[in-house]
């Protein structure tokens, strides 16, 4: 790919995959190094034309993204078992609401990796705006499965997260 046909595919595409990848890991700054790292792996990637790249990219993005969950989750595990405590409050926030917001956040995430990879990803492709066309391009699929594949992938959720709730489970444990 060309540097001038790289800068469109760039320009074009970068606000969205940030958004799905910042979507996933909660957090605007790792998400822009994961999409920053997409980007570079397009770069460095022959064969990957301009009308596929968008496609692409949202797969390697997404999945740049579940690593980075995963580590996070065994960092934490790692931590917690050595005694270290993340502080929950954050200067000039209310400490209880800031806390009540990073445990519903964690217990998406976590509910998010209690379901297949495709599901999650159908998910998180969805919330972030992108239409049942784009979706069915990123994930390889029929667009008209698109409907029938997020409508399981939503009752999953719910399903997950209820259990998650009711169990009482903290976020990391799960």
């Amino acid at each position: 790919m060309r540097a001038d046909q790289f800068e469109e595919v760039f320009q074009r595409h970068f606000s969205r995959v940030h958004g799905v990848v910042v979507r996933l890991v909660g957090d605007a700054d790792e998400a822009e190094d994961l999409t920053l790292e997409a980007f570079w792996r397009l770069w460095r990637t022959p064969g990957v034309e301009d009308g596929s790249c968008g496609p692409w990219l949202y797969r390697v993005a997404t999945r740049l993204g579940y690593n980075a969950m995963r580590a996070r989750t065994r960092r934490e595990t790692y931590e917690r078992a050595a005694g270290v405590h993340e502080h929950l409050h954050t200067a000039g926030e209310d400490p209880a609401a800031e806390a009540e917001r990073r445990i519903q956040h964690e217990k998406v995430r976590a509910t998010l990796r209690r379901l297949s990879p495709r599901q999650a990803q159908i998910l998180g492709l969805r919330m972030a705006g992108m239409s049942y066309r784009e979706i069915a391009a990123a994930l390889d699929v029929k667009t008209s499965s698109i409907g029938s594949l997020l409508a399981r992938a939503e009752l999953q959720f719910e399903k997950e997260y209820v259990e998650l709730e009711s169990a009482d489970v903290t976020p990391v444990d799960a």
